[in-house]
């Protein structure tokens, strides 16, 4: 692994350039790591049954259908998946904190995923969302807040944010393939200039996404989900890791 060290907004972060683009480490007060190794990471509650220091839980929507949140089995690093099938009906398979937010957009903050489609969005309508987002809502577009990639409907990547006022999804010029692994990072250390990387390059154009929303609604949770309002669509999202960083003030 080669490891270089770069001062973003002032804080000095350590990245893998060479093999794997990821954030090996942020000098922030507040670090939030989650590999999703181990039996208690690969089994999550329901939202409403939480467990006593695990963060996640899972929100499932469905009829007849099985939909899931679930760890892959004898995944190398522990991998979690979020999937819906082909019962045509509203599904939803949700992977969250169960609305107990606690990562403030506003004091330098820094999100990354490494994450893959295991089934490509079959249709339009089908949507997987990563990311931070606000309260929980029926369908990933409604919630309040959010800062999120998306892919809805193939493996095109959008940038997706909401502030409570502006709501945008711009195409990233990067389309995903099944299967392939990818690091995704969002870094609000300038406001006015939320900045979307994938393996380390930077797809989102300066100064087009911003994020206006302060105090209570400023604060989010980490957010990954599969959605479709309706229809026979399916699509899997799986998750190897979620880091987060903030400063205290």
């Amino acid at each position: 692994m080669s490891t270089r060290a770069k001062f973003i907004g002032g804080v000095q972060q350590f990245f893998d350039d060479a093999q794997s683009y990821e954030t090996v480490e942020r000098m922030s007060g507040l670090r939030f790591i989650d590999d999703f190794v181990g039996a208690g990471s690969q089994v999550i509650p329901a939202v409403g049954s939480a467990v006593g220091g695990f963060p996640w839980v899972k929100k499932l929507v469905q009829t007849a259908g099985v939909p899931a949140v679930a760890g892959v089995a004898n995944a190398a690093g522990g991998v979690l998946q979020c999937a819906i099938d082909a019962t045509s009906e509203k599904q939803e398979a949700t992977l969250y904190w169960g609305d107990s937010k606690g990562l403030d957009v506003t004091k330098g903050f820094v999100i990354e995923f490494r994450a893959n489609l295991h089934v490509l969005p079959s249709v339009a309508g089908v949507e997987a969302v990563f990311g931070v987002s606000s309260n929980w809502i029926d369908g990933p577009d409604n919630a309040a807040e959010y800062l999120e990639f998306g892919a809805n409907g193939s493996g095109a990547i959008s940038l997706r944010s909401q502030d409570g006022t502006t709501q945008k999804s711009i195409a990233s010029g990067f389309s995903a393939i099944a299967d392939g692994w990818h690091v995704y990072r969002i870094d609000a250390n300038n406001l006015a200039d939320i900045r979307y990387f994938i393996d380390g390059s930077q797809v989102s154009q300066a100064n087009t996404i911003g994020f206006a929303a302060t105090g209570a609604s400023a604060i989010l949770q980490p957010y990954a989900s599969v959605y479709k309002p309706s229809g026979a669509g399916v699509g899997t999202l799986q998750v190897d890791y979620v880091k987060a960083f903030a400063n205290r003030a």
